[in-house]
């Protein structure tokens, strides 16, 4: 017997399911600290995303990594956690880049509440 119950707030919308799925399926995701890192360096990542549930150690290096040395990169500490995440992406994961431009803002929209239909 399954039982079914209502969804939380802070679940991961289907749009967002959708366009995490999309965009590892395109290749343009980096999964993992060591991944994320050599993504941000490289200056590949135009977007990173750690989950809530990430340690506030991994949180900081994240920021300071995007923030270091003039690379511009956006920051996002994403309302959903490392289950909901994995659910998405089939891998298990605290932190992800984004290294596509047309991926990374519609999934800043998307995270950030601005999502319109296009």
């Amino acid at each position: 017997m399954t039982v079914w119950r209502n969804r939380s707030k802070n679940m991961i919308s289907d749009n967002l399911r959708g366009f995490l799925g999309l965009c590892r399926k395109a290749g343009k995701m980096s999964l993992g600290h060591d991944a994320v890192v050599t993504s941000v360096k490289k200056r590949k990542a135009k977007l990173v995303i750690t989950c809530c549930d990430a340690s506030d150690r991994l949180k900081n290096e994240m920021k300071d990594e995007c923030s270091f040395d003039n690379r511009n990169i956006k920051y996002i500490d994403a309302p959903f956690c490392m289950k909901e995440l994995s659910f998405c992406i089939n891998a298990r994961a605290g932190v992800i880049s984004i290294d596509d431009y047309g991926f990374a803002s519609k999934l800043e929209n998307i995270i950030t509440g601005g999502y319109e239909n296009d």
